[in-house]
């Protein structure tokens, strides 16, 4: 069964993201829609379906979701990939990937808004069973 990343884990990673990188930035939500958006999308379905029947597509559904939606003041990026690392890690997964390989992927969710499953198949390219 997934584990789906709560609100209040996307807003303290927010939080961490900002305090560890640039600490002088405001940290909060500024749009709470968006970020529930964002963060329910994973669960979503279809006609009594998942929208999303893969671990990988449901991951890359919250990425994209936070990544591109800016729902925080600051550190949406840092936070979308922070939040995608512990989606993964909660269900048993790491992604495993450099910094900045991190810092490109994500830059390039936001800027040329791939398609999902383009997405889905950088994270299952880069995925480690947890021991």
């Amino acid at each position: 069964m997934t584990k789906y990343l709560t609100h209040k884990q996307a807003i303290f990673l927010n939080g961490v993201m900002i305090q560890r990188y640039t600490p002088k930035e405001h940290i909060g939500v500024k749009d709470e829609k968006l970020l529930d958006s964002a963060i329910m999308r994973p669960q979503s379905s279809a006609f009594g379906s998942d929208a999303y029947p893969s671990l990988e597509l449901k991951a890359a559904a919250l990425f994209e979701s936070l990544a591109q939606n800016h729902s925080f003041h600051n550190a949406n990026k840092r936070t979308a990939f922070a939040c995608l690392f512990l989606f993964l890690r909660t269900n048993g997964w790491i992604l495993n990937v450099r910094e900045k390989e991190a810092e490109d992927m994500t830059s390039f969710v936001v800027t040329n808004k791939p398609p999902l499953q383009h997405i889905a198949d950088w994270i299952s390219n880069n995925l480690v069973q947890r021991s």
